[in-house]
């Protein structure tokens, strides 16, 4: 069988290293418009926080690497058309020679598309749209002299990108539209404490403001203008609306109304022997009636292991996503999993949530640590539909507990009387996960 898979970034080589661990005769074609593989995209973020010795070393895998394997790679190769009736693709190399290739099962890896926006940007020496390997060596670049810099977009992104500029005495503008940072993941206290962490650390945060454009794009410092504001700056990264790219298939293909690709539990799509994976489909949301973009990496592996199982005949779903995420910011760990209340609400579930600070450690130990953590329940069942932590001690981990017992349908008294470990010079007799649904319980029961 010969399986082509279009795009090498996460989710075409998990793909392509799946099919030939099952079945190592199957003949596994890679195509990439790019000329490189396995950027990690918050390898900028790495480099700036000297994790990294060279934005380069931010990658898991060569084309050597996959050729050793046994999978063919072409890279600086866009695939033009796909036609689906006689299954086969035509492709242009980078000097402009074409070519076909026919294909048994076709895999859909092309992500998402650099972020979007319908601003009129001025030249790249002003204006970076932040993702790939190049943009971050763009922005690697222009940060080095910049001395005023907008960040617009309050996401991870942005607020990582603060968090690596702070402390080098360059005057530093976040713009985010909504009113709170990382609001698709938190919840009002956590996202506050962010906030206030941000701002001491010299941060400008602009809230609830959009950009509505630039000027002065001719002198060295030019205006960023947003809804309320002119901002003076030399240099703006941009770090928002990542969008599907569906180019290719849009016109033969099921389009969901958010443009990704429509595919069923096992990734296969309205053409039967073609399957799409990654940034490029939506995901179902535990708790949700709807599947939603969600670029993250995570769901993008699993999305290309169901595929590649799925084409070689293996059933396999893919399980719900609960949006699991954790970063470290200004010295702090953030995690979190499944629905804020604001998402729940949306979603029509009546909801109830918690938010507590609770100590890690028992009060005899010198290390004391504060986790502040938040729990979001149906109100009727009781079962755990969200939680979000965070913590100068590194609680990531516990997002993963918390995801799973969002996945099992746990309810809080469940997450009270649960077996968690306890040791005397590590914890608390009660973890705070069970520590947190308590302090719910004893608000929601006291008279």
């Amino acid at each position: 069988m010969k399986v082509v898979i279009i795009g090498a970034s996460h989710g075409g080589l998990q793909a392509a290293l799946t099919l030939k661990r099952l079945a190592p005769k199957t003949e596994v074609f890679l195509i990439e418009k790019r000329n490189e593989i396995s950027f990690v995209s918050s390898g900028l973020i790495l480099k700036m926080n000297e994790m990294v010795d060279e934005l380069n070393q931010v990658r898991y895998l060569t084309a050597e690497d996959l050729e050793k394997k046994g999978i063919h790679i072409l890279l600086e190769t866009t695939v033009k058309k796909i036609v689906p009736e006689r299954k086969t693709i035509i492709f242009e190399d980078k000097n402009g020679q074409s070519g076909e290739s026919t294909y048994d099962k076709l895999i859909l890896a092309t992500g998402s598309n650099q972020f979007s926006t319908n601003l009129t940007l001025p030249s790249k020496d002003k204006v970076t749209a932040f993702k790939s390997y190049p943009s971050s060596v763009e922005v690697l670049e222009k940060l080095e002299n910049a001395q005023s810099i907008s960040i617009i977009g309050g996401g991870y992104i942005g607020v990582e990108l603060c968090d690596a500029l702070k402390g080098q005495g360059k005057e530093i503008h976040l713009i985010e539209s909504a009113d709170a940072l990382l609001f698709r993941y938190l919840g009002t206290e956590i996202s506050v404490l962010i906030e206030q962490k941000i701002k001491d650390s010299g941060v400008n945060v602009h809230l609830n403001e959009s950009v509505l454009g630039f000027s002065d794009t001719d002198e060295e410092r030019f205006v960023t203008q947003t809804t309320n504001k002119e901002i003076r700056n030399d240099y703006v990264i941009i770090a928002v609306n990542a969008r599907p790219d569906t180019e290719l298939v849009k016109e033969f293909l099921d389009i969901n109304a958010n443009g990704t690709i429509r595919v069923d539990d096992q990734m296969q799509t309205s053409e039967p022997d073609i399957f799409a994976v990654g940034d490029v489909i939506s995901y179902p949301v535990r708790n949700s009636y709807r599947k939603s973009f969600i670029p993250l990496v995570n769901n993008v592996v699993r999305s290309a292991t169901v595929a590649a199982m799925n084409v070689l005949g293996h059933k396999i779903n893919y399980n719900m996503t609960q949006r699991t995420t954790a970063t470290k910011i200004f010295g702090c760990y953030v995690a979190t999993t499944g629905l804020t209340e604001m998402e729940a609400n949306f979603e029509g579930i009546e909801s109830e949530s918690n938010f507590v600070t609770l100590p890690c450690q028992l009060p005899y130990l010198e290390l004391q640590e504060d986790v502040h953590i938040k729990l979001v329940i149906e109100k009727s069942s009781h079962k755990l539909i969200g939680a979000q932590l965070m913590s100068e001690k590194d609680i990531t981990q516990s997002i993963n507990t918390l995801s799973l017992a969002i996945d099992k349908g746990t309810t809080l008294e469940e997450l009270l009387t649960m077996d968690f470990y306890f040791n005397p010079a590590i914890n608390q007799p009660m973890g705070f996960i069970s520590q947190a649904a308590y302090e719910f319980l004893i608000k929601k029961y006291s008279v």
